[in-house]
């Protein structure tokens, strides 16, 4: 009985370290989400200040999970405003090859 109640108890903080990490892990920086786009788009200094400052202030609202949505897309609107047109339909492109990745 004692090792049935010990193996459940370890298996209890297991779980609870795994779910710990996962939702550590899925939070991106301002800075991480500029320097992924650089790599794709190429963006100037200017692009990039701006658009982390556009980062920033999404990841410090405190939006419903309805909001977020439309917060989403109004920054992706602000964001493309900042592109040359090359960047703007390699940013289309990116934005859906994520959507077809999220709907697998």
């Amino acid at each position: 009985m004692k090792k049935i109640l010990f193996l459940a108890f370890v298996a209890m903080l297991c779980s609870q370290t795994i779910d710990a990490q996962r939702k550590d892990g899925n939070k991106r920086t301002p800075e991480q989400m500029v320097e992924r786009l650089d790599k794709k788009l190429n963006l100037t200094d200017e692009q990039e200040k701006q658009i982390k400052d556009l980062y920033t202030d999404f990841f410090n609202q405190k939006v419903t999970k309805e909001e977020r949505k439309a917060k989403k897309e109004e920054l992706d609107s602000k964001i493309i405003s900042l592109l040359t047109d090359e960047q703007k339909a390699e940013f289309e492109k990116m934005k859906s090859d994520m959507q077809k990745k999220s709907r697998k």
